[in-house]
């Protein structure tokens, strides 16, 4: 089964708020193109002439419920095109509980920063395999997915260090349409992530990148299937600018090409822009 890149779940640590803030508030618009419209399980590119456009607008909130404590939330809108069809609908959502087990309450020169948290994907966009145009319609995994992990941080100077690790474990699914009929059986998967940036004035630069790995997903129907693993990675390139008190705005190019040895998947260049409110405790 082959799941595209641009659907997937992404960073878990998005949705973490590693600032000093009480609550943040962002919302983000980007536009991918998927340049390589099928990677098989050989890892064999393939390109079709007519690719497919993905736009994806994301609202996040983040709220402190005590000094170390904190959840969240996120909700995607999700738009695929190509050619002259259009679907558009709500993705999966995302809620998490986080804890700072590290506080950076005193200086240390080499201690990090460090949240572990939790984290449950809902499935309410359409997946792939409940599509009947080929996934043209997909928005989501579509799998109900529990997931734990944890970020690091740490500022030196003018410069900041992020790593981040998170696993999951997506759960069976019962699939009845014209195209199968029968149960989708995932497995784990997860992310892990190295990011750094130079800050100066009002102004940042980062650049980050994101490993994904989800197991193969095994179909128990008439025709059986053990499915090959999915593997990518997504390299990042970002420009930040503080523009008003507790307020910033970020714009951004990512591409799924440049590097790893990816499986089972589609590919994607977009460019991204996220507005961001937070306030100070």
């Amino acid at each position: 089964m082959n799941a595209a890149a641009c659907c997937g779940g992404g960073s878990a640590s998005a949705l973490i708020m590693t600032s000093d803030d009480k609550a943040q508030v962002s919302t983000s618009f980007s536009v991918m193109e998927v340049v390589v419209d099928n990677v098989d399980s050989e890892g064999i590119w393939r390109k079709w002439s007519d690719h497919q456009q993905v736009k994806t607008f994301r609202i996040e909130a983040v709220q402190i419920v005590s000094d170390l404590w904190q959840v969240g939330a996120a909700v995607p809108i999700v738009q695929r095109s190509q050619l002259d069809k259009t679907y558009s609908g709500l993705g999966d959502v995302v809620g998490s509980l986080a804890y700072e087990y590290l506080p950076d309450w005193n200086y240390s020169r080499y201690r990090p920063k460090g949240i572990g948290f939790l984290q449950l994907t809902l499935p309410t966009g359409k997946a792939k395999a409940d599509s009947d145009v080929g996934g043209l319609d997909s928005r989501g995994n579509g799998f109900w997915a529990l997931g734990i992990g944890t970020i690091l941080t740490k500022i030196i100077f003018e410069w900041d260090f992020v790593t981040s690790i998170e696993v999951h474990k997506s759960y069976d699914k019962t699939v009845k349409n014209s195209n199968l009929q029968g149960t989708l059986q995932p497995g784990f998967g997860g992310n892990f992530r190295l990011g750094a940036g130079y800050n100066f004035k009002d102004y940042r630069i980062g650049s980050q990148l994101t490993w994904t790995y989800e197991d193969p997903i095994k179909v128990d129907a008439i025709s059986t299937s053990n499915g090959t693993v999915e593997r990518y990675a997504t390299a990042t390139l970002s420009g930040s600018y503080i523009y008003d008190e507790g307020w910033s705005g970020t714009v951004s190019y990512s591409d799924q090409t440049l590097l790893g040895n990816p499986i089972n998947t589609s590919l994607g260049r977009s460019f991204a822009l996220q507005i961001q409110k937070r306030w100070g405790r």
